[in-house]
């Protein structure tokens, strides 16, 4: 079951990396809408990367975090605003899902799938948590699929396997 619950994690990573890649400039920093593109890439981005960590006590942020740019909207979880003061750009996004992606592999091989999630607001195996991961990330490039249909931008790929 790990080299197929892989297989799918780095499916839905290409597909990230293809609507990243075809996001024009314009696009990618514009703020029509409450999330800016990048930041819903940011966000599944670092989402992946944690939920794929053994547990919230284990996960080391990438190196170029900054403070609260994973969360989505105006307001951290406990209400604190959120100030963005620059933007990431599509190359260190890919940078980042590169990453993601070349320790995937090795970071579900390394934990049993009967095993708790290791994060207390999710309380699942670490199985179902992939499933709910991998879920998470197509979520957002749908979203993100959306709008490049918006601006024209058709042919996004589908993928079946990584």
């Amino acid at each position: 079951m790990k080299k197929e619950i892989i297989s799918q994690y780095k499916a839905s990573l290409k597909m990230l990396k293809d609507v990243v890649n075809k996001c024009p400039d314009n696009l990618w920093d514009n703020n029509e809408h409450e999330n800016s593109y990048w930041r819903i890439v940011y966000h599944a981005l670092f989402y992946t990367s944690l939920y794929l960590s053994k547990s919230i006590n284990t996960f080391t942020a990438w190196k170029n975090h900054k403070e609260n740019y994973n969360c989505l909207g105006s307001f951290t979880y406990d209400k604190k605003p959120i100030i963005i003061d620059s933007n990431y750009s599509k190359e260190e996004m890919i940078e980042y899902l590169d990453a993601v992606f070349s320790n995937c592999e090795s970071l579900v091989n390394n934990t049993l799938l009967n095993e708790e999630s290791g994060f207390p607001w999710l309380p699942m195996t670490k199985g179902e948590l992939h499933f709910y991961n991998i879920r998470h990330t197509q979520h957002h490039v749908g979203q993100l699929t959306e709008r490049l249909h918006k601006v024209g931008i058709k042919g996004i790929n589908w993928e079946t396997v990584g």
